[in-house]
């Protein structure tokens, strides 16, 4: 009777265990199913021996017009947003999407696919070059970390984001990006650090807008 008893016991755990299992996997596969993903086109800054190739996002117009001075002084009232994140001091004004200074060559740039801050479960994507160049305005990106936040100011609110995922992808023209779509993400995409064929993509969640 006392074997019974035992062995009772362990089936028992057993189920237990295979219940539990069932569980954590249909709520991992549920997360993956809301991680859904997007692809987008960009192509991004190459630096080689000291030289820069400036590889225009496809999205973007080719044939804006250059401006005299590499870093000129834009006017901050024409300004679609600000983008925020204090723990590497970048602060930087950003274009509307059919902005001739809209373009990765002079600044921070909105691509075409993004969505605006104020647009329910949309993505704001954002894209700059990095490295030591005067247009490497992504160059510090490298120091952040999952749960370091950014903001956007844009129209008279300040939108507040919080890093859920970071990661690298090869530099091939494309990026997919996984976000969960039932929120309001941020989404920057810059050259990885010390690579040549890298790029990194920086996932944040919507936290709060005053």
């Amino acid at each position: 009777m006392k074997k019974l008893s035992t062995k009772m016991i362990v089936t028992i755990g057993v189920l237990i265990i295979l219940c539990g299992i069932l569980l954590l996997s249909y709520n991992y596969l549920a997360g993956k199913k809301e991680a859904a993903y997007e692809r987008v086109s960009i192509s991004l800054l190459s630096e080689k021996d000291g030289e820069t190739e400036d590889n225009t996002p496809q999205n973007i117009d080719e044939e804006a017009v250059e401006p005299e001075e590499p870093n000129p002084a834009y006017d901050t009232g024409e300004y679609l947003g600000i983008l925020d994140i204090p723990k590497i001091n970048l602060n930087r004004g950003f274009y509307d999407k059919n902005n001739q200074y809209n373009n990765i060559s002079y600044n921070v740039t909105l691509l075409e696919p993004s969505n605006y801050p104020d647009e329910k479960k949309g993505n704001v994507i954002l894209v700059a070059h990095s490295g030591s160049s005067y247009i490497g305005f992504f160059k510090n990106l490298y120091q952040l970390v999952e749960g370091d936040t950014a903001y956007i100011t844009y129209k008279n609110h300040k939108y507040e984001y919080k890093i859920v995922n970071i990661y690298n992808e090869n530099k091939d023209g494309d990026v997919t990006i996984y976000r969960n779509k039932n929120k309001q993400t941020l989404t920057l995409v810059t050259c990885t650090k010390d690579s040549d064929t890298l790029q990194t993509i920086y996932i944040f969640e919507l936290q709060n807008v005053d």
